[in-house]
């Protein structure tokens, strides 16, 4: 039995033996791939918030990027992608050395596969910061026009420039998204029937005042006094869509719709 151990401890010695120099040599690629990876996570984070820094000379995209905390998000990510493509990198090369290809094989595809994954980041990142800047150019656009729901506006650009972002992130990744697109789809088409539907009977009330404020134009004029319904007053003044009446208790704004759909009275002339 003793000679049984014996034989197990030489062939486990010489084993050590045979497998010692791959050791220490994995072991210093570890060692050297973790320093290599540490100075360029620094060094590229730094670059990149450089990069940034320069980019954000607009008051426009720097309001962006600060918004979005891209402008220190943005050197993060890229700062740890290059830390494990090198740091991963050394050690497939090291399991390599120690003859485990399994390992070797399956830590390489990862490796090959962050790429991908950066990628996919940075479109994500990039949908943000040019989702923001369009939601603000939108937005101060359509309250120039005048447009009543001009935030509701900026937000739906912003959203569609994000699920854009999104779905090219997914394809990068490798990930179908043509179930996300079709859904994607209805839903935006949904909402966009719903937002119709709300403009058109918000615009049907528009065109009706419209039309009363004409009608009103051709039987009344400032200055009399007239009574519709329970108001009863003098016409202080009219807007496109409207009647402005003073009453005994203040000035009552009538929609102009009013004068052509009820019964109105002219009480006395322009005194």
């Amino acid at each position: 039995m003793s000679q049984e151990w014996l034989a197990a401890l030489n062939n486990l010695v010489q084993t050590l033996r045979e497998l010692l120099p791959n050791l220490l040599a994995a072991t210093a690629l570890i060692i050297v791939g973790l320093l290599l990876a540490r100075l360029l996570h620094s060094w590229s984070r730094r670059l990149t918030a450089g990069a940034l820094a320069r980019m954000s000379r607009s008051a426009t995209v720097h309001g962006a990027l600060e918004r979005t905390h891209m402008s220190s998000t943005i050197p993060k990510i890229v700062a740890a992608f290059v830390f494990w493509l090198v740091f991963l990198f050394f050690a497939a090369t090291a399991l390599e050395s120690l003859g485990l290809p399994v390992v070797t094989d399956s830590l390489s595809r990862f490796v090959y596969y962050l790429p991908n994954v950066l990628a996919a980041a940075l479109i994500v990142a990039a949908g943000l910061v040019i989702g923001t800047v369009i939601r603000g150019l939108v937005a101060t656009a359509a309250t120039s026009a005048g447009v009543a729901f001009a935030s509701v506006l900026g937000r739906g650009a912003y959203g569609a420039i994000l699920v854009v972002a999104v779905v090219i992130a997914l394809d990068e990744l490798g990930v179908d998204s043509s179930a996300l697109i079709i859904v994607l789809t209805v839903t935006s088409g949904s909402v966009l029937a719903g937002l119709g539907l709300a403009f058109g009977l918000g615009a049907h009330t528009a065109v009706s005042n419209i039309i009363g404020s004409q009608y009103f134009a051709r039987a009344y004029e400032v200055g009399q006094t007239v009574r519709i319904g329970e108001i009863e007053g003098q016409i202080a003044e009219t807007t496109p869509t409207s009647v402005v009446i003073t009453t005994e208790a203040g000035r009552v704004m009538v929609p102009a719709k009013r004068f052509s759909e009820e019964n109105s009275m002219l009480v006395t002339e322009v005194s």
